[in-house]
């Protein structure tokens, strides 16, 4: 797994008191959520405030939120920036199968793809395509596990929670360091 991230399971028990910091920032790839809880990054998402914010709130319905900048969201900017961070602590909550989906795409280099198919092999579990795709979409983490470098077998883009402009937007500065002029049309 990438050296920088780590993923710290964010424990049952710890859902009860979650207070979730979270802030709006723009990037190159537009208006972006960051959210942390005190052990780590907790959600990222890209798009529309009101949609970002529901979202996050529709995946921890029992935290305490509070709009507020956090030293960590910092880690996270440079990091979409494909700056050099030295670490990026992980607070999240899934299944087995979902936390075993989302750090084989941690494996996946910048500027590189994959499938559904080859995340189903590399998990051991080649006719989970379906729900190798289920996990994906369920990343809570967009961009810092990459679910935008999963595309289809037969090489279309497939999905992205947050819009196909910005999976390609991400793909394009990924593999050519800026965003291509077919993307910006």
């Amino acid at each position: 797994m990438n050296n920088t991230i780590s993923i710290i399971p964010l424990e049952k028990k710890e859902v009860k008191n979650l207070v979730i910091n979270y802030f709006f920032y723009e990037t190159q790839y537009g208006l972006a959520i960051i959210a942390s809880t005190q052990k780590g990054i907790c959600y990222v998402g890209f798009g529309e405030k009101e949609a970002m914010l529901i979202s996050l709130k529709k995946n921890y319905p029992k935290a305490e939120f509070q709009e507020q900048k956090m030293d960590s969201h910092k880690f996270v900017l440079s990091f979409i920036k494909n700056e050099k961070v030295s670490k990026l602590p992980l607070h999240i909550s899934g299944t087995d199968f979902q936390m075993s989906v989302w750090k084989a795409l941690l494996e996946i280099p910048i500027g590189k793809l994959s499938t559904y198919k080859k995340i189903a092999d590399t998990i051991n579990n080649p006719k989970a395509v379906r729900a190798v795709g289920s996990a994906i979409g369920d990343n809570p983490i967009s961009y810092i596990i990459p679910c935008h470098r999963i595309i289809r077998s037969d090489g279309g883009l497939g999905g992205y929670f947050w819009g196909l402009d910005i999976k390609k937007k991400m793909i394009d500065v990924e593999t050519h360091g800026r965003v291509s002029s077919e993307t910006k049309k």
